[in-house]
């Protein structure tokens, strides 16, 4: 109640300030920029204003604007004199074509079910007559037994008829009546949408006469949003990638957006744009506060540098028909697609898929895979020069000789050169890691205890072509003086003593077994416990 008379206070005010007032119901939207979150609408509509002060009231627009973000362009004879922003509670809904065929499929289920009601009660009071007429023949009158036998089976075949039919009436009814209910969600969350208030934006006008005019004006929305995504397929890895970017649109700014143009850019308006400030840091002491828990062991290679050695493929940076219908326009800090193709995005929150760009890029292809973590081998392009294409992080589905291998990651904020793309297992691959029994140790010198650790792993191809793939290992790294780690066989590995990474690059040809190892021993207090070790 307390909106409904706010909002009519605001209608008034607005009336009282302005000499004459003109209701502007319908205007066409030029086209919508959608950004990371909200969207920038711009609509334009003509009218007549008279000489004077007119303030015009366009309606029936979302009820998400930013006042702030408010413009309004004029052409004619006529100055724009300001502009406001209020929620109107007071409009008059109008039945939605969703909402009328809804209503008329509820129509058609209530007269199903007023018609299964009938059947029903014919069929009960038929059950009832036959029940009522058990009683054959008079009481002096008798029957003979061929007869009675007649009664009885007709009596039986009846009833079992009757009490078929009704449980087909019941299951019938319950099967519409989940539909009538379904149907009836669907109403209230019609309706729901209906009793949202709409927004209003007043221009008021200033004319030394009567004037046509037509204006442009356009305003920042919330409740919209597009995510990047992508599909990357490789015929094979002779081939280059082929990178489909994509767009997933969703909205419930209120209102529709009816085969527009549509335009994506990677800004983000709700994000400040205020530069941060550093406030004085100050260094306190504390007590600390010790608990008796031991850190997890390391469950992952970490600050991994491989170098790959694979198989480069054709084909040039460029882009395929879909060039032609988007066009990119780059700022200094964000990137716009321009969509040629009208789309209509309803206000439902449903996503609509959008093309962006198509690329085909050459990459180079390698088999990279860490034992230690998994022993699957990872198919994964190296591509150079992505900075220039404008990506964004997202999901990617990832294809391979026309299947789907699964879904990965794009990450374009990496700051390395090339952008490595997963493109999934290869099971014909066939890795194990396995700990060399007889040369995993532990001896007592003194005070002191020595742990030796000896690892093989083994790669077999199972594959009708060579591979060259590069495992990735690791040797454990200490910073406390009382830990002496020694390196033990690294089958000539490539080891890296800052990170503790061991790479090993094999050529493996189809049908062949490669072998390498791994050792390492530690020795340290025997009265300390080392995790994970």
């Amino acid at each position: 109640m307390k909106k409904i008379i706010v909002a009519f206070m605001l209608f008034c005010t607005h009336t009282v300030l302005a000499q004459s007032e003109k209701s502007i119901s319908n205007t066409d939207i030029k086209d919508v920029k959608i950004f990371l979150s909200g969207a920038e609408i711009n609509r334009s509509f003509k009218t007549t204003v008279d000489a004077g002060i007119t303030q015009l009231v366009v309606e029936n627009l979302s009820p998400e604007i930013n006042r702030n973000s408010i413009s309004a362009i004029l052409s004619g004879d006529a100055m724009v004199l300001s502009t406001s922003f209020s929620l109107n509670y007071l409009k008059e809904n109008k039945t939605s074509p969703v909402l009328k065929k809804l209503r008329d499929s509820l129509d058609v289920l209530n007269d199903n079910i007023g018609e299964l009601n009938i059947l029903k009660s014919v069929y009960t009071d038929e059950a009832a007559m036959l029940n009522a007429n058990k009683q054959v023949g008079g009481s002096n009158v008798g029957l003979t037994a061929e007869n009675l036998q007649k009664v009885i089976d007709f009596f039986r075949t009846r009833m079992i008829d009757i009490k078929g039919k009704l449980s087909d009436v019941d299951k019938k009814m319950m099967k519409l009546n989940e539909k009538i209910k379904k149907v009836n969600d669907q109403i209230n969350e019609e309706n729901g949408k209906l009793n949202q208030p709409s927004g209003a934006i007043f221009v008021t006008i200033s004319s030394k006469q009567k004037a046509n005019i037509s204006i442009d004006l356009s305003y920042y929305a919330n409740g919209a949003s597009w995510k990047p995504s992508y599909d990357l397929r490789a015929t094979d890895v002779n081939s280059p990638v082929s990178l489909m970017y994509k767009a997933s649109v969703s909205q419930n700014t209120g209102e529709n957006w009816d085969n527009v143009r549509v335009s994506l850019s990677t800004g983000n308006p709700s994000l400040t744009g205020i530069k941060p400030e550093l406030n004085k840091w100050y260094l306190r002491f504390m007590t600390p506060q010790y608990k008796n828990r031991m850190s997890a062991a390391p469950s992952a290679v970490q600050e991994s540098v491989i170098a790959y050695d694979a198989i480069e493929s054709s084909g040039k940076m460029e882009d395929n028909s879909l060039a032609s219908s988007v066009q990119i326009q780059e700022s200094q800090i964000v990137t716009e697609f321009i969509i040629q193709i009208p789309y209509t995005v309803r206000s439902d929150g449903k996503e609509v898929q959008m093309d962006i760009q198509s690329y085909s890029l050459p990459a180079t292809y390698a088999y990279y895979a860490a034992p230690k973590l998994d022993k699957d081998a990872f198919l994964v392009a190296s591509i150079t020069g992505w900075e220039k294409l404008n990506l964004l992080p997202g999901p990617s589905n990832v294809y391979l000789e026309n299947s789907y291998v699964g879904q990965s990651f794009i990450n374009p904020l990496e700051t390395e050169d090339t952008l490595k793309l997963s493109f999934g297992r290869d099971k014909r691959i066939v890795i194990k890691r396995e700990k060399v029994k007889d040369m995993n140790t532990t001896k007592f010198f003194g005070n002191n205890v020595e742990k030796e650790f000896l690892y093989e792993i083994t790669v077999r191809n199972t594959k009708k072509e060579n591979i060259t793939i590069t495992l990735q290992d690791q040797l454990p790294l200490t910073t406390d003086e009382a830990i002496k780690i020694t390196n033990g066989e690294l089958s000539n590995g490539n080891y890296i003593s800052e990170t503790g990474m061991i790479n090993w690059k094999l050529d493996v040809k189809t049908g062949e077994t490669k072998k390498v190892r791994l050792g390492y021993k530690v020795k340290y207090p025997k009265d300390k416990v080392i995790p994970g070790l």
